[in-house]
């Protein structure tokens, strides 16, 4: 998992494979008002979602990983949780969907950053999270979740 701000990744973006650097100029280069929730294709390497939500409590949130795509966060509005933990602490709920590239997960919420505007928090396959955290109160929370292709 690597969180920072999309300046700082793109400032040092030549540290990062062709894929991910195209998936952060996208990002970067995108102009995501008025977009309708739901999902958006780009090219056959990118597709994303624009993801409006309320923030809850932990409890109330799933563990989730992936196979064949990267998640990349991108916060556009409001502040939340996202927990992390390797999939190998996790037990597996839900078995690998591969039409939803994801399999679901359990376990203990040990580890978690706070994502506001500006933030992005990149998910790698061996990357279990928990997205929608309350990051001490309940929030509206509108942000880009880009699909890169491995």
């Amino acid at each position: 998992m690597i969180v920072d701000t999309l300046n700082h990744l793109l400032e040092n973006e030549a540290a990062f494979g062709d894929k991910l650097k195209r998936g952060l100029q996208f990002l970067r280069d995108t102009d995501f008002t008025g977009l309708a929730a739901g999902r958006h294709s780009v090219n056959e390497e990118l597709f994303y979602f624009v993801n409006e939500y309320e923030t809850k409590a932990a409890g109330e949130c799933f563990w989730e990983a992936h196979r064949v795509n990267l998640d990349v966060h991108y916060i556009l509005e409001g502040t939340e949780r996202i927990g992390y933990s390797a999939i190998e602490r996790l037990q597996v709920t839900e078995e690998y969907n591969a039409e939803k590239d994801a399999v679901f997960l359990s376990g203990e919420l040990l580890s978690a950053v706070v994502a506001g505007p500006g933030d992005v928090v990149i998910c790698y396959p061996q990357d279990g999270h928990m997205t929608g955290i309350e990051a001490g109160m309940k929030e509206a929370v509108r942000k880009i979740v880009l699909k890169i292709k491995l």
